[in-house]
């Protein structure tokens, strides 16, 4: 069912008819509202048992669909699923917990960054981000040091999404990571915390490494802002060889050229 299909007939019976004169026209309205208000909980509920079906491929399945409808209600359930047998049931309910961003997930998830299944945490450090919990702060401080690297770049992530100036010192050292998905994590990281600190190592970047991480310094370096780094970013894009590489660069350049200056 469309989204629009549901909120049109709530939004009719939500209007304050009474001006109107006009009962009927309210009786009306709450007509409209009522099937499409009792076929959501309806599929909310179906969905929740699911959750709770033998097939892990249904438990899946519902997972995917509760991210889908975002619906508070079915928090509890989700939270209970990140213990589920199967892996990819509780990545699936991590994501979903990140789409209805209730913090009382944080704690189950910081738990989940133990899992010993790698792209099950990956999905664990991703939504901390997305929670925005300064309590996922030092538990994505430990990921970085996970032995995958998409545990890694996702915790690097997790950790720009915070938004908290004292993950920046931790993620510099990460931008030599042996993995260029790892080292364009966090140089994007460290453009979503916006501190003058990454400006010098992530110039480092503009030259000789992956064409992902150079693109991702060059980004990073137009979000934080710093005009010192015009010298050496529209030197990185005049000797840029590739041409999609070299727009994406220009395009950072010119953002940084037109950002206001920083006192």
């Amino acid at each position: 069912m469309k989204l629009s299909a549901i909120l049109l007939p709530v939004a009719l019976a939500a209007l304050d008819l009474s001006v109107w004169g006009c009962p009927r026209v309210a009786i009306m309205a709450t007509g409209l509202a009522g099937p499409a208000v009792q076929s959501a909980q309806d599929e909310l509920q179906q969905l929740l048992k699911k959750l709770k079906g033998s097939s892990a491929e249904e438990r899946r399945d519902a997972a995917q669909q509760l991210a889908t409808l975002a619906d508070p209600r079915s928090l509890d359930a989700l939270m209970a699923a990140l213990a589920d047998s199967d892996p990819g049931v509780r990545a699936a309910a991590a994501d979903a917990l990140g789409q209805i961003a209730d913090k009382r997930a944080a704690e189950p998830l910081i738990t989940l960054l133990k899992d010993n299944v790698a792209f099950v945490r990956s999905a664990a450090a991703r939504v901390l981000g997305q929670l925005s919990d300064a309590r996922a702060l030092a538990p994505l401080k430990s990921a970085l040091q996970d032995s995958n690297s998409s545990v890694r770049g996702a915790a690097a992530l997790g950790l720009g999404m915070l938004h908290d100036a004292r993950a920046v010192a931790d993620l510099i050292p990460y931008l030599k990571d042996e993995a260029p998905d790892v080292r364009a994590a966090v140089a994007a990281a460290l453009g979503d915390l916006k501190d003058k600190s990454a400006v010098e190592p992530l110039v480092q970047l503009l030259f000789r490494d992956e064409r992902t991480v150079r693109v991702a310094a060059a980004i990073a370096l137009a979000d934080i802002g710093d005009k010192k780094a015009l010298p050496r970013l529209k030197e990185a894009v005049d000797s840029e060889k590739e041409p999609e590489i070299k727009t994406q660069m220009a395009e950072a350049l010119r953002r940084l050229t037109a950002a206001p200056d920083q006192t």
